[in-house]
């Protein structure tokens, strides 16, 4: 038993979908199919971290659990792709530079990201300027390239 997803041309030229359920081998349908017939093999898409996919069937209608995604007759668990997210690690800064204000309590921290290719800057001066670049971020700057 299998999902199977047909895709034809109407009679505008536009291609159009049908999602169809086989028990026995596939054969390309009869009539109102049209012409230019692609089939392939279907899977709903599940994404969730952690609860897995379930089918529940009420009033003669059958679900896609816990979304409530309502799928067509005869959809078993093999014909959903249960998609796990990849957890995000976060990464450390490569470079990371610790500067005395002019007021001795003080201190500002500046990072550059290599990933992303940003650099941050703790000091007022960072949101002051216009484009965002403070003294420590250019000092930063040419360190790195």
């Amino acid at each position: 038993m299998a999902l199977w997803e047909f895709k034809n041309l109407n009679k505008h030229g536009n291609f159009r979908t049908r999602i169809i359920h086989t028990k026995g081998a596939l054969s390309i349908p009869g009539s109102g199919f049209g012409p230019s017939v692609i089939a392939r093999r279907f899977k709903y898409k599940y994404e969730e971290p952690v609860m897995a996919p379930t089918l529940f069937k009420t009033n003669g209608k059958t679900y896609l659990m816990p979304i409530w995604k309502e799928v067509i007759e005869g959809t078993t668990l093999d014909d959903i792709e249960w998609i796990k997210p990849k957890p995000k690690v976060k990464k450390e800064p490569i470079i990371e530079i610790h500067t005395s204000s002019s007021n001795a309590d003080k201190t500002y921290k500046t990072t550059y990201y290599p990933d992303s290719g940003n650099f941050r800057c703790t000091c007022p001066g960072s949101w002051r300027a216009a484009d965002r670049r403070c003294k420590h971020i250019k000092e930063l700057e040419k360190k790195v390239k």
